[in-house]
């Protein structure tokens, strides 16, 4: 495992509906962990659900209405293909093509040009437990709470994660990929009733195929959630909002202290994803998150010991394109004034 220095990445999802536009932004700021761009905006098929349904069975997209959903009795008769393709370890099967992700292969064509310094290439894929609880069936029911179509749903989304490695290991030896996870605020309330051995065995099965295949894995969480429950996975990097939960991420400082000196890093959301960022400044911001780096010391932690990296405290998708790029902008600066 790395030891990361204040390195600046980005989420995942950007306004633009250029891709171009959209990778250019991501490699002049982003040079050495330039990551590819989700486009929301481009298609609903680039949407952070339907971009990852390609090859789940029953899956019905409607783009007009800007719907996606299970057909359940279409997906009772798919979830023998599914599995032996899984079980075989066809990849192929499961790839993202380009109409779902115009970001990721022009990313792909421009890389060796564009990115000769990077140290990694990025990736995403939403997380199961944010898919299983967005996406219904065709009765409004949340997949989560039909196992059978739960373990397709994790094990479809632990092949695009191997899928996503093995291309994007063309372009670098060292992969990152994020498992973006932000309805995991949503477990243990009264609203969602699953055990969380579901939740933690749906996770860990993503970052072992994520291991298994050479990368690092990440999570992205943009509320707050259970922090020790993301913790003691065996996680390579924990992406939060530090901007706005840095006090309740810090309840769990033993927690932190363990994650820590295992060699994980903290991918600190420092810049806010929103029109907050119009009224700070990049010093403002490294002088907020040197500060919670002091807090952690004063707790007991060695601040020499925290791996860190920096990011936005969540996607750019729904944000305007100026906005998103001052806030790119941002990132970066943080970064090089945290290095210096």
């Amino acid at each position: 495992m790395p030891k990361f220095h204040f390195e600046a990445t980005g989420i995942g999802s950007l306004p633009f509906k250029d891709p171009k536009a959209a990778c250019r932004t991501v490699f002049d700021n982003f040079k050495l962990i330039p990551f590819w761009p989700q486009l929301n905006n481009r298609s609903f098929k680039e949407h952070m659900y339907c971009q990852f349904s390609e090859g789940l069975p029953g899956v019905v997209i409607d783009e007009k209405k800007r719907s996606i959903y299970i057909d359940s009795q279409a997906a009772a008769s798919g979830m023998e293909r599914a599995y032996q393709k899984y079980l075989d370890g066809d990849v192929e099967y499961f790839k993202i093509s380009p109409p779902y992700a115009e970001g990721l292969y022009e990313f792909m064509s421009l890389f060796k040009k564009e990115a000769p310094k990077a140290r990694f290439a990025k990736g995403h894929i939403t997380g199961p437990v944010s898919f299983a609880l967005s996406v219904t069936d065709e009765k409004k029911k949340s997949l989560i709470y039909d196992k059978d179509i739960f373990d397709i749903v994790t094990k479809v989304l632990a092949m695009k994660a191997r899928w996503q490695i093995r291309e994007l290991k063309k372009l670098s030896r060292d992969v990152i990929i994020f498992v973006d996870e932000p309805y995991l605020v949503s477990i243990g309330s009264s609203y969602v009733n699953i055990p969380a051995d579901d939740v933690v065995r749906s996770l860990d099965e993503i970052f072992l195929a994520i291991k298994e295949e050479g990368a690092l894995s990440g999570v992205h969480c943009c509320g707050n959630t259970d922090w020790p429950l993301l913790l003691k996975r065996g996680v390579d990097i924990l992406n939060f909002d530090a901007y706005n939960f840095t006090k309740e991420f810090f309840l769990y400082h033993r927690e932190i202290k363990d994650y820590v000196e295992r060699g994980s890093a903290i991918a600190w959301g420092i810049v806010p994803s929103s029109e907050a960022a119009d009224s700070v400044t990049a010093e403002d911001i490294a002088t907020k998150l040197k500060a919670a780096i002091d807090a952690l010391g004063d707790k007991g932690l060695e601040k020499s010991s925290i791996s860190s990296l920096v990011t936005p405290s969540c996607g750019l998708g729904t944000l305007d394109e100026k906005r998103a790029k001052r806030i790119v902008q941002m990132v970066n600066r943080v970064s090089d004034i945290l290095k210096g």
